[in-house]
């Protein structure tokens, strides 16, 4: 047996190997005694089937059987011994010579291998203009107006109003009184439910502790006042009804109480400061979905600027067979440059940033600690029991036994450790713009850089035809 290593050019190599009928024949008997003992054949003892009947039934398929397992064994051996750093796996050679399997005394296999070019990536000199989105004053308003509206303040007024929610109990009762060992139940209303305008009458300017006959049916409708009730209640039936309390919602009153409900730990003590930490964390959460594009807009100009050459001949034909017939060849063709080259290069580039940087591969406490987050966000685990910490240890190890759940999480922490570190190495031009006008500047400069290639393009390949004169 012998493993031969030729190059077919830039990043392309060729790997050949000789097998002999001393290399596989032992192995093949070997296989065809094994299948013998285990064969049950009609007319034949289990077991005892003639040798020259297993090698007509079966001699071809365990041959090759065979040869396969050795090629596999020899072509991973080669890779390992020679510490052939290889983008995917060998493909059978475009080039292989014909093999006659029942003539040949030499048996040539040979496999087609792309090596990973060495790539340098100057981050320090790569630039990328992008933009800081700013919550202006009309932004900020509309998010306090929001948030004052979420978080009223609750206070327990004496009557009912029109807004106000009620807590009751109610009893069936009939001819004004109460059923013996009829339907009670303690429920919530709310004065909104209320459409009967004789019923709202009935309820506006009651006290706390007011008791009287009330009719829900006539009050809110039937399918209202069953999904109020219950299903098992009388909805038809009057009820003796007490108010037990009345709530209502006001406006909050801009004091540090409610600045330190809505940012606690914070001590806010004034209007200007609120206003100034709504706009931190609006711009916070701005930066957090910007960073998605600005994540794409640095791979693009990683991609444009770091060359080398890849051998594009094998990798569309890697791509197909990866496809596992999903994948058509010419469809490969038609999307390799715009689509599929990019993929490759950017990966690539990747693999080459996070080797020389180690800190961006995921680990599995990384995994977890995210899922934690997703899990049960705002927790602070150093305030927690251990009994605790292991019980919610447990439910996130529930979600790691999900393989697609762990390969989404890991394209997330990946896609966020990549941003951060770029962010840091690369050198990032910020244009401030506010968030409505965010998406037409973007389409702006996406149009201005779309038109920049255009035209190095058009200047390369009249350089190129100057070339050809």
């Amino acid at each position: 047996m012998n493993t031969t290593q030729t190059s077919k050019g830039e990043h392309l190599i060729s790997i050949s190997i000789s097998i002999t009928k001393e290399d596989y024949e032992p192995k093949v008997n070997e296989a065809l005694k094994k299948a013998q003992h285990n064969a049950n054949i009609p007319g034949f003892r289990p077991g005892k089937a003639p040798m020259s009947l297993m090698k007509k039934m079966y001699g071809n398929s365990i041959k090759l059987e065979q040869l396969n397992n050795i090629v596999s064994e020899q072509l991973n051996k080669h890779i390992l011994d020679n510490k052939l750093d290889l983008f995917g796996y060998p493909l059978n050679d475009p080039d292989q010579k014909p093999i006659d399997f029942e003539k040949d005394e030499t048996l040539e296999f040979s496999f087609e291998a792309a090596l990973r070019p060495e790539i340098k990536v100057d981050l320090a000199k790569t630039k990328v203009d992008f933009f800081h989105i700013i919550a202006d004053d009309e932004e900020v308003q509309k998010t306090i107006d929001n948030i004052i509206e979420h978080n009223p303040d609750i206070t327990h007024p004496e009557t009912v109003g029109d807004d106000d929610r009620l807590e009751l109990k109610v009893c069936e009762a009939e001819n004004g009184k109460e059923v013996e060992n009829g339907f009670k139940k303690g429920l919530y209303l709310r004065m909104n439910q209320v459409t009967d305008k004789e019923s709202k009458a009935t309820l506006t300017g009651k006290e706390t502790g007011a008791e009287f006959i009330f009719n829900f049916t006539k009050a809110m409708g039937e399918d209202a006042a069953a999904k109020l009730l219950g299903e098992d209640a009388p909805i038809e039936s009057d009820f003796n009804i007490i108010i037990d309390d009345i709530t209502r919602e006001v406006k909050p009153e801009y004091n540090e109480a409610f600045f330190n409900r809505i940012f606690p730990g914070k001590d806010i003590k004034d209007m200007d400061a609120f206003k100034a930490a709504v706009k931190e964390e609006m711009e916070k959460q701005y930066t957090v979905e910007s960073d998605r594009i600005l994540l794409s807009k640095m791979i693009d100009k990683l991609v444009d600027t770091v060359k080398f050459d890849l051998p594009d001949n094998f990798l569309k034909r890697w791509i197909v067979e990866n496809g596992q017939g999903n994948v058509k060849a010419e469809d490969v063709e038609k999307d390799y440059d715009a689509n599929y080259s990019k993929g490759i290069r950017w990966q690539l580039i990747e693999d080459s940033i996070v080797k020389e940087n180690t800190k961006l591969i995921i680990t599995d406490e990384e995994v977890k600690d995210f899922i934690k987050k997703q899990i049960f966000p705002g927790i602070d685990y150093s305030t927690l029991e251990e009994d605790m910490k292991d019980r919610l240890d447990k439910i996130a190890e529930g979600y790691l036994k999900n393989d697609k759940q762990i390969e989404s999480v890991k394209g997330q922490l990946a896609d966020l450790k990549m941003t951060a570190f770029l962010k840091e190495n690369m050198k990032v031009s910020y244009k401030d713009v506010a968030f409505k006008d965010f998406e037409k500047e973007l389409e702006k400069a996406d149009k201005k850089e779309a038109k920049a290639k255009e035209t190095k393009a058009a200047k390369a390949k009249e350089t190129e035809d100057n070339a050809e004169k």
